[in-house]
């Protein structure tokens, strides 16, 4: 690095300082060093001049060595020089030639390109005059065997499809589209004269039964297979028919086109024109004509005519399938022409919906008729249709819900002599159908979006039904009828949220990859299920309500100075508790003749806990209890209060654990019951594992240690503390 001394500088540096040393005075000897080294550097100079006597042999044969490799080095470069002038030369001719080689080849590719495009029109001028030849001949495979080799798999066409040649290929194309429709055209005219030989069409095999001979059949068969290879060449959809917008129709193949096309003279013949079968009221004549012809013909078209399909190479098509789409294109055709005017009038409107689908449904069920083709309901989801359809669809079932509630008795049960099973009003069973009938009608739609607009409707028609039975009950309405019409609409709703089309719903509306399967009901039925509980708990606070306020006499009877029962005598139930227990016996009846098994057994479980829970808080913490008094308040509870509902519950004292725990301690032995305070008074057993296991030891299941000592603090025979 600069400003750094090199070594040379540093040895330098040492040698001068041992010369001179640390004494200033020997700076004299400077100039003897200096004319002493100089004398040294003469030295050295002449001993390495190649013309010194002196000089070192062996500096002086590395010296001639070097300048003799220097002379060889310019030897050999004057002699690359006249070598890279020889190879520019070579190169220069080498290119002259690439270049002339070059443009032949050019020539000869143009040339080749030439014969073959010759070639090319020299074989399609072949394949067309042998066709002109033999297309009036007796041999028919000939000509189909020609245009195949002309527009079929590895074809003329199919040779010429990745060249550059856009004359050529017109030129071909022209000729296939000649003689597609020449053999079309010759064996489209013998089919026709064969079906008019066999009677077709089948119109009606009871009036004349149609039973064409199997000579008859075999030709058609032969026939249909020619008119199958010839079909035209290109994209076969660039052939689909656009009837509207949103409505396209694939091309028939040509044998399936012939079956159809007397159908269709007779379809125009009955239903256009001033004819009298013609009337926008009763869309259900031709889609009723167009369901029995395909019914009546179908099975004859795929069994006869499904196999020259495939042998034609048409395998991903179904011919009996394509027929029953060209009678349905029939009655879509009439419909598109009619429904401006239908559309008009709101019943002709709803008429032609109710005759739609259950003739698509009859279409998919009876024929396998698939989702994918296009159909008569095609005309009416389409978007300005699909709004006025959705619109009567609201309008028809809310004024049908509307009715169902309005009725003499919409609550009457369906079959009230069936104690066993739900309980099921005739209005919840009505509206349940209605949802169902709704599904129904939707489900054939052919888009899940248009389905979705279904389920909404049927969504908000339960919102609406949940609001009309509150309604019903604000205004009087026996809440057991209501808990009975919610409880049937939620087991039916969570039924129905595992079904396939609902399930499928579900995923259109969420998406496949939702985090779990759920329901499209849940968020209704969790609507349904919280006005359930409501009401649930506003009747069972009454029913509770209802049998306190005929606990009084119970209440402040003579607890605390009741004797001991004698022995020798049978307890009885008190007195005091007859209205009491009795009214809870009716109630209890009276709800399990009323309300579905399921919601009675909510029922009394809810009643047990608040009559449990009240018990203790009014009764017993506000009375003090005798010996006698806490064995009559035991017998009363254990033998009657669980006895009215032993028969809905196997352990009753589950159901009436503050109860049965105040029972026990009011009946514990007074040594044990004064053992037991003692224990949950003292210090030691503060930890809460000792103070349960205490507590269990004496049988109690639910009390805490402070309730436990504020029970036992009611017994009179409990000595005082301090």
């Amino acid at each position: 690095m600069a400003g750094t001394k090199s070594t040379v500088d540093e040895r330098l540096i040492a040698r001068f300082n041992q010369e001179l040393g640390a004494d200033l005075k020997n700076f004299h000897k400077c100039g003897d060093l200096a004319k002493y080294y100089r004398s040294e550097l003469e030295d050295l100079r002449d001993k390495i001049t190649l013309t010194d006597a002196a000089c070192i042999p062996s500096v002086k044969n590395l010296i001639e060595a070097g300048r003799h490799k220097l002379e060889e080095l310019d030897e050999k470069e004057t002699s690359l020089d006249d070598f890279a002038e020889k190879v520019s030369d070579r190169i220069e001719l080498y290119q002259r030639l690439m270049k002339e080689v070059g443009d032949k080849m050019r020539e000869i590719r143009v040339l080749q390109t030439v014969r073959d495009y010759m070639a090319l029109i020299k074989d399609i001028e072949n394949v067309s005059q042998e066709l002109e030849a033999s297309v009036n001949g007796k041999d028919d495979s000939k000509p189909i065997a020609l245009y195949v080799a002309l527009t079929g798999p590895n074809s003329i066409l199919d040779r010429i499809g990745g060249i550059e040649a856009p004359q050529l290929k017109m030129y071909a194309r022209n000729t296939a589209f000649h003689w597609h429709e020449v053999l079309t055209a010759k064996y489209s005219a013998e089919f026709e004269a064969l079906l008019k030989v066999i009677k077709w069409p089948n119109l009606n095999q009871a009036l004349d039964p149609f039973n064409p001979s199997k000579d008859h059949i075999n030709k058609l068969v032969l026939l249909a297979e020619h008119l199958f290879l010839v079909k035209l060449p290109g994209d076969q959809d660039l052939l689909n028919v656009r009837l509207t917008p949103c409505i396209i129709c694939p091309h028939y193949t040509t044998p399936v086109e012939l079956f159809v096309k007397p159908f269709r003279l007779r379809f125009q013949f009955h239903f256009t024109g001033n004819k009298q079968t013609n009337r926008l009221d009763r869309p259900e004549w031709y889609l009723t004509q167009v369901l029995t012809w395909a019914k009546e013909n179908h099975i004859f078209v795929g069994q006869h005519f499904q196999s020259p399909a495939l042998r034609a190479g048409i395998a991903n098509s179904s011919v009996r399938l394509e027929f029953v789409r060209g009678l349905v294109q029939l009655a879509i055709e009439k419909l598109i022409v009619d429904i401006e005017q239908i559309v008009q009038d709101e019943a002709l409107f709803a008429h032609l919906i109710d005759e739609v689908l259950p003739f698509e449904q009859d279409l998919k069920t009876s024929l396998g008729y698939p989702n994918s083709y296009p159909s008569v309901v095609s005309v009416l989801v389409q978007p300005l249709y699909f709004l006025k359809w959705m619109a009567i669809e609201k309008k028809f079932t809310t004024d049908k819900m509307d009715a169902m509630l309005n009725t003499e008795d919409p609550f009457e049960l369906l079959d009230p002599a069936n104690l066993d099973e739900l309980k099921i009003p005739k209005c919840a069973d009505q509206f349940v159908r209605l949802l169902d009938a709704i599904k129904e009608r939707y489900c054939c739609l052919p888009q899940p979006s248009q389905q979705l607009q279904f389920l909404e409707l049927q969504l908000e028609l339960i919102d609406n039904f949940r609001c009309r039975l509150l309604q019903l009950y604000n205004d009087g309405v026996n809440p057991t009828k209501i808990l009975n019409a919610l409880n049937y609409l939620t087991s039916v709703l969570r039924e129905w949220g595992e079904n396939v089309h609902y399930l499928h719903l579900h995923a259109a509306l969420y998406g496949p990859d939702a985090d779990e399967i759920s329901s499209v009901f849940d968020r209704t039925i969790e609507e349904l299920s919280y006005c359930h509980q409501k009401l649930v708990e506003e009747l069972v606070t009454w029913i509770v309500h209802e049998i306190t306020s005929r606990s009084r006499p119970y209440r402040y009877d003579l607890w605390p100075s009741m004797n001991p029962h004698d022995a020798k005598e049978t307890l009885m139930v008190s007195p005091s508790a007859s209205e009491m227990f009795q009214t809870t016996i009716n109630h209890l009846h009276d709800m399990e003749q009323e309300l579905s098994p399921n919601v009675f057994m909510v029922v009394v479980r809810m009643i047990a806990t608040e009559l449990d829970q009240w018990m203790i808080s009014t009764m017993v913490m506000n009375a003090k209890f005798s010996s006698g008094g806490a064995q009559q308040f035991h017998f009363d509870m254990t033998r009657n209060l669980f006895g009215l509902f032993s028969q809905y519950a196997k352990k009753t004292n589950l159901l009436f654990k503050r109860i049965n725990d105040t029972c026990t301690l009011l009946t514990l032995p007074l040594g044990s019951a004064i053992l037991l305070r003692e224990t949950l008074l003292s210090e030691a057993n503060d930890d809460g594992a000792g103070l349960a296991r205490a507590l269990q030891e004496v049988g109690l299941t639910i009390f805490d240690k402070n309730t436990t000592l504020a029970v036992l603090d009611r017994r009179n025979d409990m000595p005082r503390i301090g």
